[in-house]
């Protein structure tokens, strides 16, 4: 094929125009950035539980619901309530309580489960990303 232009591959120093994102992991060597944690098991779901005797408020507040698309989240937690020492926290996603799905649920039906339950078996994620798409919505 004459007149036919050869196809270069060219590294990484020959091309000084190109920006090179990554770069071999050597052996050994981990690879982190300072505004990141690696540890990815905070993001696991997992199990909490409550008892609440009669008349005792829950220690957290929620927001979100079937409306918002994003379900329900635990939007604060009183200081040294039962509820925090168990480990709810601000950002948690409420996946089911006593094997009812939360994820889809509206605001009020959640509101009244959680309030009318003496002992609660909550499971929960960390889930800080649709947590704030989730007060940025608005939807309580």
């Amino acid at each position: 094929m004459e007149g036919a232009q050869k196809e270069m591959f060219l590294d990484a120093e020959e091309r000084p125009d190109r920006i090179h994102l990554f770069r071999p992991v050597k052996e050994g060597e981990k690879r982190t950035h300072p505004d990141y944690n690696n540890e990815l098991t905070q993001f696991l779901p997992r199990t909490v539980v409550l008892k609440k005797p009669p008349g005792a408020q829950l220690g957290f507040n929620i927001r979100g619901g079937k409306a918002s698309q994003l379900g329900i989240f635990i939007s604060k937690v009183v200081p040294d309530s039962d509820a925090h020492r168990a480990g709810l926290q601000e950002g948690d996603q409420v996946l089911s309580v006593n094997e009812v799905d939360f994820q889809d649920i509206e605001h009020s039906r959640a509101v009244d489960i959680l309030k009318t339950a003496r002992e609660i078996l909550m499971r929960v994620r960390f889930f800080p990303y649709n947590y704030q798409r989730q007060k940025e919505r608005t939807v309580h």
